[in-house]
């Protein structure tokens, strides 16, 4: 069982470094929910900054945070406890908003900028623009340099979709990284969450993954061999921002209201992609047991093959999919089956009412149960891309050719990103 515990975790130390889940949430918001009339036809919003919110509702917040703890460790199998002394108390001395960040146990250093994402048919050109390093904590921003972040002031009114799209993918921003004992700083020996469970310690953001990824799903050996693969948190995320979002609605303050929906959106976004939802999509028990068992025994090239596999094909489809939607909305066409799959509504009734439970049960079920197909086709397209190009997967850079039965998956699962989208944001509003 240790032998497989290892190849779990050394699979899970390949994912890719930043683990987008279908790129920039932002756009995917912004397609899937621009439709909705309930936010389509909202009414502009004026940005209000987190310490008025703070000061005005104090109290009530202090009430929901601890109504929130009281849920989590009755509801959440293997919880860890919030510290008492983390407790959000709106009259004890010291900066509230650091107070209140670690009253959620997320990163305090985050840079809660006020900002909008430059999204398609928005024009923010009078706004200045910022720099990612204005916009996110981390020290490489190679990826995000090709969002535009434009700033918006306290006071400023700015459109519902704008708002709730950009905060949709703020959670990839820092929130979740260095919470863990033993990552820097001193924030994740106080936050009582353990030991990173998963993650190479090399790149600097890989500690928010146990917070992104949901494994609720996997064979019961699986559980006892690798029992950190139980340490995943997004649920808490979710229910943690819904209820924020809900409360800053019924008290006046749709900013946060939308700014809160679209943090708990990221983390339902991200359990859409079935690589979040199944720790070696292809790999079934028995052959991850064989593969454990050689391993034991020095035979080790299979244990390699399979985490590279897995590390490969994770960060390919990501870039295929990231680079096909941005060509999409480049080329301005909007008869693409990808960007009709964000909004197409036709299955949101299939599901059930968007509630506490339908992350584990209903979203990482059903990206679960996609991902061996899903793996298998990316395994196709990636033969035949190396039969029609020379492909090396050493080589990140080469240009991967379209292919139709990959992209009828891709398409299928972006309707599965926009239809619970929809349904947490209906939950959620007024």
């Amino acid at each position: 069982m240790k032998y497989l515990a290892l190849v779990l975790s050394l699979s899970l130390a390949c994912l890719p470094h930043a683990a987008l889940a279908w790129s920039n949430h932002a756009l995917g918001t912004v397609l899937a929910l621009g439709a909705m009339p309930e936010i389509r036809d909202a009414s502009a919003v004026e940005v209000e900054s987190l310490e008025s919110f703070l000061a005005e509702e104090g109290v009530a917040i202090e009430q929901l945070l601890d109504e929130q703890e009281e849920f989590f460790r009755e509801n959440l199998a293997g919880y860890p406890a919030r510290p008492d002394d983390l407790r959000f108390v709106p009259t004890h001395q010291g900066d509230p908003r650091r107070r209140f960040l670690m009253a959620l146990r997320v990163n305090p250093e985050i840079r809660l900028a006020y900002f909008v994402q430059g999204l398609p048919g928005t024009d923010w050109s009078a706004h200045r623009l910022l720099d990612a390093s204005q916009v996110l904590v981390f020290r490489k921003l190679d990826i995000w340099r090709e969002w535009r972040f434009y700033q918006v002031s306290p006071g400023d009114s700015v459109p519902a979709l704008a708002v709730v799209a950009s905060a949709a993918d703020e959670p990839d921003y820092g929130h979740d990284i260095n919470l863990f004992s033993d990552n820097p700083g001193d924030v994740g020996r106080r936050y009582d969450f353990g030991r990173q469970p998963f993650g190479d310690a090399r790149f600097e953001y890989s500690s928010q993954a146990p917070f992104h990824i949901g494994y609720y799903h996997e064979d019961e050996v699986i559980y006892r061999s690798a029992p950190f693969l139980a340490r995943t948190y997004p649920e808490m995320r979710v229910y943690q921002y819904l209820g924020l979002a809900r409360f800053a609605f019924e008290t006046g303050h749709p900013y946060w209201g939308y700014r809160f929906l679209g943090w708990g959106l990221h983390y339902i976004q991200d359990l859409t992609q079935p690589y979040h939802a199944k720790a070696m999509p292809g790999q079934g028990t028995g052959r991850l047991i064989w593969i454990a068992l050689k391993a034991a025994v020095g035979l080790d090239a299979d244990k390699r093959a399979a985490i590279e596999r897995i590390a490969n094909r994770h960060t390919e489809v990501e870039r295929y999919q990231a680079d096909w939607l941005r060509r999409l909305l480049h080329e301005g066409g909007q008869d693409s089956p990808l960007l009709r799959a964000y909004a197409d509504s036709r299955t949101d009734g299939d599901y059930p009412a968007f509630d506490e439970d339908s992350l584990r049960a209903v979203v990482s079920r059903e990206s679960y149960d996609f991902a061996d197909d899903f793996d298998a086709r990316i395994a196709h397209w990636l033969a035949g891309a190396q039969v029609r190009q020379g492909f090396s997967q050493g080589n990140a850079l080469a240009p991967l050719p379209e292919d139709g039965q990959l992209n009828q998956v891709l398409v299928r699962l972006i309707r599965h990103f926009g239809a619970h989208s929809r349904n947490a944001a209906r939950a959620t509003l007024p």
